[in-house]
């Protein structure tokens, strides 16, 4: 999840590529989804990269809170998200969902082993807090379908009590409630393709999502200058790793390098872009990330320069 504020948009392309080359060499998946649920506001920029790598919608959690009950009480929480449309017009586009109580669970369905003190019990009096709160966010979507979150920071330490919680919840809401819910393990890209099926006009957005503020006179711009030393790390990194980039297509097109040569080139380049990666991960680059990663960083990446 890279950082959107502090980061040049060839940081952004190259974090993206190496997460599409994991996700595709270990899992042979390739991703429908934008996930940036954490970073500290959201730029257009993203959202024209995300709609131009094939994304079908971008999920995320941090909206200025004034925005954020504004579109609450518009039915706008999702929206089209038409970046640069003056010179892209609607070539260029993304469905955005804005997340409805951060990347929280509901209040009190805590499953983890953290915060869970009934194992095993579902009843009424849960069942009716759920209801409450599916119903409250019924009120302010355009469809019919309700996504729900069950997690946080820290959570799934204890998978297995969790699911088993879930399974239960999923079965008895269904007993209980299912004439007005169908509850059902769900994921991003099944809620969008659900969605889909509606015939909904939906908003537009158009400029960024900044400055990001999670409540009165609390504005996170603090960031955009903060360590400004680890800043130019990330920059000059990003200059080295482009410089290197630039050097192993030439050497391929000039098709006179034995298999081995080849992969030492590409072992070296991949050297450089795992701990750029680790920079320019949201927490890094805003400012907030601990010395220890930033010294890791540091030594796994000037060694692989020199």
């Amino acid at each position: 999840m890279h950082d959107e504020a502090c980061a040049t948009y060839e940081d952004m392309i190259e974090n993206m590529a190496l997460g599409h080359s994991f996700i595709q060499d270990n899992f042979k998946v390739s991703p429908r989804i934008g996930w940036s649920i954490d970073p500290f506001g959201h730029s257009s920029t993203n959202a024209r990269l995300f709609a131009e790598m094939g994304f079908d919608a971008v999920f995320f959690a941090r909206a200025d809170y004034q925005d954020k009950k504004k579109r609450v009480r518009q039915e706008s929480l999702e929206y089209v998200w038409r970046p640069s449309s003056g010179s892209l017009g609607t070539d260029v586009e993304i469905f955005t969902h804005i997340l409805w109580d951060h990347y929280n669970r509901p209040a009190g369905f805590g499953f983890d082993v953290l915060d869970y003190e009934e194992e095993g019990v579902w009843h009424a009096e849960n069942a009716q807090k759920l209801m409450a709160v599916i119903d409250e966010r019924a009120r302010h979507y355009r469809t019919d379908e309700i996504l729900v979150l069950f997690g946080d920071d820290f959570q799934y330490m204890q998978a297995d009590q969790n699911f088993a919680q879930m399974d239960n919840m999923i079965e008895y809401m269904n007993s209980k409630h299912g004439d007005k819910y169908n509850f059902m393990y769900s994921t991003p890209s099944q809620y969008i393709d659900a969605i889909n099926k509606y015939n909904v006009t939906w908003p537009t957005k158009y400029d960024d999502g900044f400055p990001y503020s999670d409540k009165a006179n609390s504005y996170w711009t603090g960031y955009f200058t903060s360590r400004p030393n680890f800043k130019q790390y990330v920059r000059r990194a990003s200059q080295s790793f482009r410089a290197s980039s630039s050097l192993f297509a030439q050497r391929v097109i000039a098709h006179d390098l034995r298999a081995k040569e080849l992969n030492d080139i590409i072992l070296a380049n991949y050297a450089l872009q795992d701990p750029l990666a680790i920079a320019q991960h949201h927490d890094a680059v805003s400012g907030t990330s601990r010395e220890g990663v930033v010294a890791d960083y540091q030594t796994r990446l000037f060694n692989g320069m020199e």
